[in-house]
């Protein structure tokens, strides 16, 4: 994945059972989900990769961002698994409070301005914060 600069690869018909998450090297974690042999059945996965604007831009260009982020997931069909993953340049920090159904409570320091907006989206799509469930 890193020689050909792979970000996200999907597998299909692996007939993995179980859930895991693990290192697998090179600085890529592997998540999987598998079913039981005898329950196949289609799904569709949408990967939405972003870059949020920085701390130091305006308002306006912050806020513009979240409702176009929310309208293409709101834009995904009902039913598909989602992932929205990229640098959203904020921190949601360790306190979990208000944010209990999304948030794992692993994290590092305070949530800040841009790490409550995170965490809004998360709660308004049910989505959860993956990086708050599991040990760095």
């Amino acid at each position: 994945m890193k020689r050909r600069r792979i970000h996200v690869l999907c597998l299909q018909e692996t007939r993995w059972e179980g859930s895991k998450a693990r290192e697998i090297g090179d600085g890529i974690k592997l998540f999987y989900h598998g079913l039981g042999a005898k329950r196949n059945r289609d799904g569709f996965w949408t990967v939405v990769s972003v870059y949020a604007p920085q701390c130091g831009c305006t308002e306006a260009d912050k806020e513009a961002f979240y409702d176009e982020l929310d309208d293409v997931i709101r834009s995904a069909p009902e039913g598909d698994y989602m992932t929205v993953a990229g640098d959203f340049n904020g921190h949601v920090g360790q306190d979990r409070q208000g944010f209990e159904r999304v948030h794992g409570g692993i994290g590092f320091g305070r949530r800040n301005q841009e790490g409550e907006g995170i965490s809004e989206l998360a709660e308004a799509h049910d989505l959860a914060i993956a990086s708050t469930f599991f040990m760095k």
